[in-house]
């Protein structure tokens, strides 16, 4: 079995590696970048259908504003003709053909109109729809964050206390030994110990151990892998 001081190199090693741990799923997490994404281009869609809901409600608008003005004026001809206030022919002739050429205006309009009648409203719709579809998302996206938030936090608070316990789980080693393991983990992004498997391999890297090697831990001396260079650990039973 391994020496008492590897032991306590071990504890250390396994607060360490959750350390480890607990950074990789910080910083793996994801604050809804798909989820952005979607937001985004359905933001683009609901610009471009509201944008023409928009324009033909516009036209639509317009045209009935003309139309009335066209009626009024009309009105305001047909009241002069009819109210004795023209008599030249050559006025009544202007105004015959101000009113054919308003008419003509008025129905062009009118056609125009019959079509906006059957565009406005499914382009509307579907901006609408849009706009729905944008909020639902973001309200999905916000949830989504409040829990990437939660788990954020829960991590700190992990990492917090896991590295409260370091200093304790430290202590009691010696300091060449800690400085070569402080070495160690450097090189090997936070982890400086391996496990000697049931198979005589190394743990972290899967390399097939020396006999001697093994013997070695077992009477209690520090030994490191051949491959990855970690710190081999052996407990009864794993081999």
């Amino acid at each position: 079995m391994s020496s008492p001081s590897l032991q306590r190199l071990w504890r250390l090693h396994e607060i360490d590696v959750v350390l480890v741990e607990v950074r990789k799923r910080a910083a793996a997490l994801d604050p809804g970048s798909a989820i952005m994404a979607q937001v985004k281009q359905l933001e683009a869609e609901n610009a471009e259908k509201s944008g023409l809901a928009k324009e033909l409600s516009g036209e639509q608008t317009d045209l009935e504003l003309k139309q009335k003005g066209i009626d009024e004026k009309l009105k305001k001809i047909d009241k002069e003709l009819f109210g004795g206030m023209i008599i030249s022919p050559r006025e009544v002739e202007a105004y015959e053909k101000e009113i054919e050429m308003l008419k003509r205006q008025k129905a062009s309009m009118d056609e125009r109109l019959l079509e906006l009648f059957e565009l406005v409203p499914p382009a509307v719709a579907a901006a609408d729809k849009t706009k729905k579809a944008v909020e639902a998302k973001k309200v999905e996206l916000a949830d989504y964050q409040k829990r990437v938030m939660k788990e954020q936090e829960r991590l700190k608070t992990e990492f917090a206390r896991m590295n409260a316990e370091r200093p304790g789980a430290a202590k009691d080693i010696e300091p060449s030994l800690i400085a070569r393991y402080d070495a160690i983990r450097q090189k090997q992004g936070g982890v400086g110990m391996s496990k000697i498997t049931k198979i005589s391999t190394c743990e972290m890297c899967g390399m097939k151990l020396p006999v001697k090697s093994i013997e070695m831990v077992r009477e209690g001396r520090v030994v490191t892998c051949e491959a990855c260079h970690r710190i081999l650990y052996y407990t009864e039973g794993l081999i």
